[in-house]
């Protein structure tokens, strides 16, 4: 049962389309699992494009002829290109709705953070965030860490848990800058999850002597 869904805001930003294109791919892997979120999302979408009727302007033909010579600009269709054609070839893609598997290269590219935690980035183009999946083993805990920028984390497989609760497929989470928390994966079963990250996180403790060799890559 899905208890963690967008704020209604983040709903608005996305059905506009002025959302950053890696937290969209968030929300869009959430609306595959909530009809809920996904009937709102249509309602402020049909709601928008009645506004936009209603005021709509004569638009001009040479901010048509602008708005055609970027879409083909190179550097737009290679961040627009679809991977109609790639197959990931990794085990894992069979376990994740399409949506996500067919955002996967053919080949993942897995780095070990902990002893329980992996992780393997989803290259979109984007150049605020990092975009990845994130794989806790069943049992497995993630250090415990605070958070430089939003981290935005949907549940594809599996469960897990932290202070505040369990968070089961679907369930979609925000931290915000100074939110620490340790996830721990259900003891029957690995736990998959989409991630975006605006910063690198913060570990706590012991740990923190590895802060400064974290990675962030926007992909």
């Amino acid at each position: 049962m899905i208890t963690k869904c967008p704020e209604t805001e983040m709903l608005l930003e996305y059905s506009a389309g002025s959302m950053q294109l890696a937290p969209s791919i968030a929300v869009t892997a959430h609306l595959n699992f909530c009809d809920a979120c996904a009937s709102t999302s249509k309602s402020l979408q049909d709601i928008g494009g009645h506004l936009l009727d209603q005021h709509c302007e004569e638009i001009s033909d040479e901010l048509l002829d602008g708005i055609f010579s970027r879409i083909d600009e190179p550097e737009s269709q290679s961040q627009h290109n679809c991977k109609k054609n790639v197959v990931c070839q990794d085990a894992i893609a069979d376990q994740l709705p399409p949506f996500v598997s067919g955002l996967l290269p053919q080949s993942l590219k897995w780095r070990k953070l902990s002893p329980s935690l992996r992780a393997a980035p989803i290259n979109v183009g984007e150049r605020r965030y990092e975009l990845a999946l994130h794989k806790i083993d069943a049992g497995g805990k993630v250090p415990d860490h605070d958070h430089r920028g939003q981290e935005i984390t949907v549940v594809l497989k599996g469960s897990f848990s932290d202070e505040d609760g369990v968070y089961q497929p679907g369930d979609f989470l925000v931290r915000e800058p100074g939110e620490s928390h340790r996830p721990m994966a259900a003891q029957n079963d690995d736990c998959i999850c989409l991630s975006v990250l605006e910063a690198p996180i913060k570990l706590k403790g012991l740990k923190s002597v590895l802060n400064p060799f974290l990675s962030f890559s926007p992909s």
